[in-house]
Order: structure tokens, then C-alpha cells, then sequence
């Protein structure tokens, strides 16, 4: 365990970030436990060396330059391009990186290839206002049918103002707009990772009901009265922005190991990872702000009935008088969902004790009941990353696709703040172990410690799968998936543009496997934030890029949709809508 004493010492080393955590800093590996080594399902039983613990003082890490990118303009047949209908089948984009699995990917895109993007005929089509930053991913649905008898394709965006709009997601005329209530301020909170105000921060879920009901679950951070604050879950009718019920608050309690209570608290706890929806269950993760009343809370996997029904609450930490916290923020990521139900998330700083139930710096696996956790992968390096606030938890997990005749177990992967990519077998996720020989691959990215704040895509492209990650000040890289008796991740090919504090969420769009379709898409956080699209089988130099719109909030930990042929952006104020022209 970290005490809090450690902890403040280590408060010390720089500004806060957004996330409910500090800035990742410069540790010194420790011997036998950071420098990972590469290791396979094939060499996971060698013998490691007892590890031997050396820590440099703690520093903050700068900030890579970043070149201002100019502003972009309309394209000039942007309205001729708003007019032309969609060639392919639309889809609907309901949830974060469109699936459970959280793989990013769109497979089923036939108008933006790799030779339309490229071309003069793509660009910037429309600039939609809004009140707020907006954090979340842009949602999408197609084909929704309104009361009145009209049909429309539905996008979605959220803010930090607590705001809901709706527009037809191809004339961007607008349906409606709701606000659910005074935001909650920064200074109030006392946290200044996202300024002014911290209002509709994860990502929602829409879920098509019987009958054309379609409703939008998300999560509000309210204070209606100065220093008051309030944190509810809203179900909200597409056709409308209406609440379809009264919205209820989020208020988990439990009683920790020595029988006192921990409760959630509204004013230092915030929904930041996106919500999930499986088979009837909406899933909330609940992280912190800048670690605030650290001792006094816990990260939390929280279960609700469509009818806002409470169900289950699973509480990371249960071990009193510790550096209790453990939070579930994913720097926005959402949790991912596997096919038989279970629940993946990775955990922040707090504390880890093996085969106990405090589940800081961890991969943990939850049935879908969340009755307790069923797996777990911690890295052997723990303790390092605490003391340091190196925090695995900046970062999501991603479930890979079992492809046709694969022969390694059903994958999944991930990183935080530390450099270090982990391939994991889902079914076994390896525990802790020396050296991480648990898992089926740890490979390190870069020599310090500035990993990922966000998460992978995924793409089964025609030469076959591959994984996307980009770390703060490098280049996008893709990993060939080998899906044999060895299973691993390749470096296949890289970027040419390097990426701000803690990378990028790449996605990525393709008409299936089809060669010359796959694009992959990312946000460059500079100022303006930049929409950057690669070739998705050989990356390279950007085969596109334009700027997006400006970041006020703090750190631009967001992601792009991709959808119908568009692009969406979402901004400080804007969201800008990128597609085809004549």
C-alpha cells in the first residue's frame, strides 16, 4: 500500500490533469519490475529476478511543442457536399467506439476510402455551435422515425454546460436542445483539471427500445444551489430530450472491512468513462477529482435497470485507512463488454493487495451482476506506478474480434500513463507475476513514462488484424495481431506526426476487409485540435489533416466519430463535421 503521506509527496511534482489524477512523471525503473521485458505464451514460465526498488525524485514531464495548425475554412462546395446523399447502408453509432469490445471500428463505411479522403473533395462541411466543451463522443442514429411522421438520422452531443442537442445528422438543422440543470463550477469543486465547469462529461448510451422507442442514458454533474451538488442518471426520449422518467440520483454506499461506510461523493466524483448497456444493464464507471478527499472514496462499477433502477454496485476498495480511491476513469474510455456479459475496466492509483479486494493499478473482470471480481491483471510494477502516479487507469481496455481460425485465446489489450502494452488472454488474464510473465505480451513503447491517456482501435484489415496506439510525443503505430499457438503484437508500420500529452483515441472506418478503404481517424491534441486520417494498411504521412476547433476545458482527452460518411469532431463550443463534395 501507498500511504497518504507518500501520496502528498508525490501531489507535489506538478499540475493536475484531467481524470481525477496527477501528471504522469519521470520514475526510475525498478530493477526486475519496470523495464518490462517482451514475453510471450511460449516463455511465460521463465524465472525472474527478485526486484530491487530505486525511485528518482518526482518531476513533471513537459509537454512535447506542438505546431499551431491554421484555421480551417468550409470546403467550397460544402453546401452542394451537405447536400449529397449517403451511397451506403446507414448505421447507427449508440455507443462509445461503436461496439462492446470498444475496437473503434466502423466496418461498414463505403463512401470515405483512403483515395475519397485524400482527394480536394473532402473537407470541412459544417461548424455546429453548442454551449460547453464537449467531452463525450458524438452519438449517432439512423433512420429514426419522429411523432410527427418524419424521419431523420439523429446526431447527438453533449457538454460540460449540461447541455443535449440533437440535429438531422445530414442537413445539421436542429431538433431540439435541452439543458438539465447549472453545471457544477471548477471552482467549487476545487479541482481546475477541466475549467469552467464539469456538467455531461462521459459518454452516453443510446438504446433502441420496442415500439420506436429510442432513449439516451447519460449521467449529469449539477449544483443547483452554490456548493451543492448533485450527480444523476437521465433517461431521455430521442424524439423529444424529454426525461421519459424522474432522473435519480447516484448515491452508492458500502461498508468496508472494518464495518464503516464509504459513500459516493458528489463534489470529488464524476462519471468520466463512457457508459455501457448490455442485455437490459446500463454500466457507469466513477473516478475522482485531482484525487481530492482521496482517504474517503473509491472507484465504483456501478449497475442500472433501463427503469434507473439501482442493481448492483461494486466498490474497488474495501480496506480502511489506506490510500482508498481506485478510480474507474479511462481518460473518457468506456468499459468494455465481452460476449458472454462480463465487464472489463482498468483502475487508477490506490491500493493492491493480491488475492484481496482493493484492486488499484488493475485490469479487472466483472460478471455482469458485478458480484465480485472473477480476473484480474495487475502489472508487477504496482507500486511503482502508485508511488509515482503513474497510473495504470489513464488508460481503456480493448477487446480484440476472435478471428476465423484463430488459435490463441480470445485477446484483449492495454496502457496507461507508463508506456508498457500489455496483450492479455481474457479468459486468463494473468494476474500479478514477476515481470508480468502473466500476461501473453508486455512490451515497452518509449523509455519514460509517457504512455496513453485513452485507448487503441482496431481493424481486421485485408493483410490482417491490427491494433492502433499512440502515446504522448510519438507517432501512430500499428501492431499486426499474430493470432496463432504464439500470440503477439508486431510493430507492421507508423505515423509521421507526433501526438500531444498522452497520444490520441484513434478509430478507424473501412467497407469491411476491402483493401483501399481503411482510414484511420484521430484527434491531434494541439490548439486547435487537429482531425488527423492515416491509411489504415501502411499509415505514413496523414493523408488528411485540417483543424477542428479550439480546446478551452483543460486536457483534450476526446475522440472522433466517424459515421455515414462524416466525421465529427467535438471541441470547446463546436463540433465540426468533415465529409465528401461533389
Amino acid at each position: 500500500m501507498i500511504s497518504l503521506t507518500t501520496f502528498a509527496r508525490a501531489r507535489l511534482a506538478g499540475a493536475l490533469l484531467a481524470g481525477g489524477c496527477l501528471p504522469p512523471v519521470a520514475v526510475a525503473a525498478a530493477a526486475g519490475e519496470a523495464p518490462v521485458a517482451v514475453t510471450t505464451a511460449t516463455d511465460a514460465a521463465r524465472p525472474a529476478a527478485a526486484p530491487t526498488l530505486r525511485v528518482q525524485p518526482h518531476r513533471p514531464e513537459a509537454a512535447p511543442p506542438i505546431a499551431t495548425p491554421p484555421a480551417t475554412r468550409l470546403h467550397p462546395d460544402a453546401a452542394a457536399g451537405l447536400a449529397m446523399p449517403y451511397t451506403g447502408t446507414p448505421v447507427d453509432a449508440t455507443t462509445y467506439h461503436y461496439d462492446g469490445l470498444r475496437t473503434g471500428w466502423n466496418p461498414t463505411e463505403t463512401d470515405l476510402t483512403q483515395a475519397t479522403v485524400k482527394s480536394g473533395r473532402f473537407g470541412l462541411l459544417q461548424t455546429l455551435a453548442v454551449d460547453g466543451s464537449v467531452f463525450a463522443q458524438p452519438l449517432l442514429v439512423s433512420g429514426f422515425a419522429f411523432p410527427d411522421g418524419s424521419t431523420h438520422d439523429v446526431l447527438v452531443a453533449v457538454t460540460a454546460h449540461n447541455s443535449v442537442y440533437a440535429w438531422d445528422a445530414r442537413s445539421y438543422a436542429p431538433l431540439w436542445h435541452v439543458n438539465l440543470g447549472a453545471s457544477q463550477k471548477t471552482a467549487d469543486i476545487g479541482c481546475t483539471d477541466v475549467n469552467p465547469e464539469y456538467g455531461i462529461s462521459s459518454t452516453p448510451v443510446i438504446v433502441r427500445g420496442a415500439g420506436g422507442k429510442t432513449t439516451i442514458y447519460l449521467v449529469s454533474a449539477t449544483e443547483p444551489t452554490a456548493k451543492v451538488f448533485h450527480t444523476q442518471l437521465h433517461a431521455l426520449d430521442l424524439a423529444t430530450g424529454a426525461d421519459t422518467k424522474p432522473a435519480v440520483e447516484i448515491a452508492p454506499t458500502t461498508t468496508l472491512a472494518d464495518g464503516s461506510v464509504m459513500s459516493f461523493d458528489p463534489k470529488n466524483q464524476w462519471s468520466r468513462s463512457g457508459l455501457g448497456f448490455n442485455n437490459g444493464s446500463l454500466y457507469i464507471g466513477i473516478a475522482s477529482h485531482c484525487d481530492n478527499n482521496a482517504g474517503a472514496i473509491s472507484g465504483w462499477m456501478l449497475r442500472y435497470a433501463t427503469d434507473l433502477t439501482l442493481k448492483a454496485a461494486f466498490n474497488t476498495i474495501e480496506t480502511p485507512a489506506g490510500y482508498e480511491l481506485s478510480s474507474i476513469w479511462m481518460a473518457g474510455f468506456a468499459p468494455a463488454i465481452d460476449t458472454d456479459g462480463s465487464v472489463f475496466a482498468i483502475t487508477g492509483n490506490g491500493n493492491f493487495a493480491k488475492g484481496g479486494k482493493d484492486w488499484g493499478e488493475s485490469v479487472i473482470k466483472l460478471p455482469g451482476s458485478l458480484k465480485k471480481v472473477n480476473d484480474f491483471f495487475t502489472p508487477a510494477a504496482y507500486r511503482t506506478l502508485n508511488s509515482g502516479d503513474v497510473d495504470f487507469g489513464s488508460g481503456g481496455v480493448m477487446l480484440l474480434p476472435v478471428q476465423p481460425g484463430q488459435v490463441a485465446p480470445p485477446m484483449a489489450v492495454g496502457m496507461g500513463k507508463d508506456a508498457v502494452l500489455f496483450l492479455l488472454d481474457r479468459t486468463n488474464l494473468g494476474r500479478t507475476k514477476a515481470n508480468d510473465t502473466g500476461a501473453l505480451q508486455a512490451q515497452r513503447l518509449a523509455s519514460t513514462y509517457g504512455g496513453v491517456f485513452g485507448g487503441p482501435a482496431f481493424f481486421a484489415g485485408p493483410a490482417g488484424p491490427l491494433v492502433y496506439y499512440q502515446i504522448g510525443s510519438d507517432f501512430m503505430k500499428a501492431f499486426a495481431v499474430a493470432t496463432g499457438t504464439a500470440p503477439a503484437l508486431t510493430l507492421a508500420s507508423q505515423g509521421t506526426t507526433k501526438a500531444g500529452v498522452g497520444g490520441s483515441m484513434p478509430i478507424v472506418s473501412s467497407n469491411g476487409s476491402a483493401a483501399g478503404t481503411g482510414v484511420v481517424w484521430t484527434i491531434r491534441r494541439s490548439n486547435p485540435l487537429q482531425l488527423e486520417a492515416y491509411d489504415a494498411e501502411h499509415l505514413g504521412a496523414p493523408i488528411y489533416a485540417a483543424s477542428a476547433g479550439t480546446w478551452t476545458a483543460g486536457r483534450a482527452f476526446v475522440t472522433p466519430l466517424e459515421a455515414n460518411g462524416r466525421v465529427y469532431v467535438p471541441a470547446s463550443g463546436t463540433v465540426s463535421v468533415f465529409g465528401l463534395t461533389p
